[in-house]
């Protein structure tokens, strides 16, 4: 007999330790409201609710519904006032108001402090349009513990106050219990002369409730009504703004898109020059005061964008002008040494971009290794003089990046907003924007035939590859096209001499192609590096010396 009670005793333990540690869960041990109604029509809550918390907490949430429906579906939001919360002693807590949905939630406790083990919350408050009324009674139908807490709950009491002694006949009470939607009804009700008593008769379960309903004489109370909560496109202005909405939605993403590519078609493409390309040009294009075009503005002419390329052809271009010399240390490896003073305002033949980058990379030393330099100041700097210049000479109409960005935001703001295809109309074609004046074009005919004269391996241009300055001279230019390689081989087995404003590291015999490849190469490492591989913000890499959480982003949470 022993040894079978040990048995049961063990089973008990092991299949239900809920029973057996339900001490060690968070519950309401003791939950009782007190409801009273009032003759102007609303009622005063007041629950009392012991929570035991096992582990340290803050303190409880306590979600009040404030929005009910009725049988049609309709949805009437009730009025919440008067909110107190104190504990036995009625020394007051700490609470915050906050609404999530259709509920009101308060937010009880001290967030510098935690507490543990049993404590008393007295919530009370006063509720307008809480009450029903029919043709034949009036009536309370009030959830006094809601289907919402996410800890079990014993020992539940409901009292209804009315505010007079109303006859027996003419006051009926029903209670429900269980999860939302049950009809079970394991409660009892008592009965007094001006009020109505529920008790649950089994503790609640964790998403179980108590409901009670009360029907009381007419005129025993005033009629308040809750508002009805009309959704706002039902209304006329809620109905204005959904045609509003419905046009601009129409445009956005139906019209919009047209618009861009009708855009581009009537004012974004060049207007036709007065002559085409030809395939024998010696010289760049030139400015209205007959000034020559520098490799830089050229490239950037021809396909709208001030780019690497264009920069570093205008360094290249400096220093066949002697204002640097270009000396190749090892491999991939660049130092500029300065050879003459500039005077941007006296100088005619310096324009203001040029200035920029010259200043730029000799502002401590006249001799300066182009790993260490940082040019992305100048660089952006460069760019802008260039487009200014482009306008100011009336090759554009205007700044060619200016327009793009426009249509770049806009195509961001597409993206945002689910307008696919408005958003790749207005990065495509917005790219395609910005267009030339008739005198751009035109010059812009020349450059292209320009580049058609670098990259011609005509034999019958053959005499002009013989032209040590020529080659110089146009060298930049070649870089601008991207063609320095084509270039420099119609001067293959040719005896070109190596430029005074470069000095290789092998002291080896010039060579044309040898060294457009160095100058090629240059772009992509030094002149590159130079510009885009400083860290933005001064933050450090996480290679070498990373460590967890050390980086951005990442984070954490926690409960109440």
């Amino acid at each position: 007999m022993k040894k079978i009670f040990i048995f049961f005793l063990t089973l008990f333990v092991f299949v239900c330790p809920g029973a057996v540690r339900a001490s060690d869960s968070e519950q309401i041990t003791s939950y009782d409201v007190n409801i009273a109604v009032v003759t102007d029509g609303t009622i005063a809550v007041t629950e009392k609710i012991d929570y035991l918390f096992p582990s340290p907490r803050h303190g409880i949430f306590r979600d009040i519904p404030v929005v009910k429906t009725n049988a049609q579906g309709k949805k009437y939001r009730m009025t919440i006032s008067d909110i107190s919360v104190t504990d036995q002693t009625g020394s007051a807590y700490t609470f915050t108001r906050s609404f999530s949905g259709d509920n009101e939630e308060l937010k009880i406790g001290d967030a510098d402090r935690t507490i543990t083990g049993s404590h008393w919350y007295i919530v009370s408050y006063t509720v307008s349009g809480a009450l029903t009324y029919f043709p034949g009674h009036d009536e309370l139908y009030w959830n006094a513990v809601g289907t919402g807490w996410q800890v079990p709950v014993s020992n539940v009491t409901a009292t209804v106050t009315l505010p007079q002694p109303v006859a027996r006949a003419d006051l009926n009470a029903s209670c429900f219990t269980g999860a939302q939607g049950a009809t079970a009804q394991d409660c009892t009700i008592a009965y007094k002369d001006d009020s109505v008593t529920v008790s649950t008769a089994r503790p609640l379960f964790a998403y179980e409730g108590t409901t009670i309903v009360v029907g009381f004489p007419k005129g025993i109370v005033a009629v308040l009504e809750p508002k009805e909560l009309v959704p706002f496109f039902t209304t006329l202005v809620g109905k204005i703004t959904i045609v509003v909405l419905a046009i601009a939605a129409f445009f956005w993403y139906l019209v919009a898109p047209v618009l861009v590519i009708r855009t581009w078609w009537k004012y974004g493409r060049d207007p036709k020059p007065a002559m085409g390309e030809v395939s024998a040009w010696f010289s760049p294009p030139k400015t209205k005061n007959l000034r020559d075009l520098t490799p830089a503005e050229t490239g950037t002419l021809i396909d709208e964008f001030a780019n690497l390329r264009d920069i570093y052809s205008a360094l290249v271009d400096l220093a066949r002008r002697g204002y640097m010399k270009i000396i190749e240390t090892k491999k991939d490896a660049f130092d500029f040494e300065k050879q003459k003073d500039w005077n941007a305002h006296a100088d005619k033949t310096i324009q203001p971009f040029e200035n920029e980058l010259l200043t730029a990379i000799f502002t401590d030393s006249n001799r300066v290794s182009l790993k260490d330099l940082d040019l992305r100041e100048a660089f952006e700097a460069a760019k802008q003089d260039i487009y200014y210049a482009l306008v100011a000479d009336g090759f554009f109409p205007e700044n060619p990046q200016k327009i793009r960005m426009k249509y770049y935001v806009l195509a961001g703001f597409a993206f945002v907003t689910g307008n696919i295809i408005l958003c790749i109309a207005a990065a495509v074609f917005g790219t395609l924007m910005p267009k030339k004046t008739q005198t751009g074009t035109e010059a812009a005919a020349v450059a292209r035939s320009l580049k058609n004269f670098l990259v011609s391996q005509d034999k019958q241009l053959a005499f002009q590859a013989k032209n040590q300055m020529m080659f110089e001279k146009l060298l930049p230019y070649a870089i601008a096209f991207g063609v320095e390689e084509i270039w420099a081989k119609r001067f293959a087995g040719i005896n070109i001499t190596q430029p005074s404003w470069y000095v290789s590291p092998s002291g080896r015999a010039f060579n044309a192609v040898i060294f457009a490849n160095s100058i090629g190469r240059a772009a992509a490492v030094s002149f590159a590096s130079s510009i885009t591989a400083k860290s933005s913000s001064g933050f450090s890499s996480g290679f070498g010396g990373g460590s967890s959480g050390g980086g951005g982003g990442g984070g954490g949470g926690g409960s109440w």
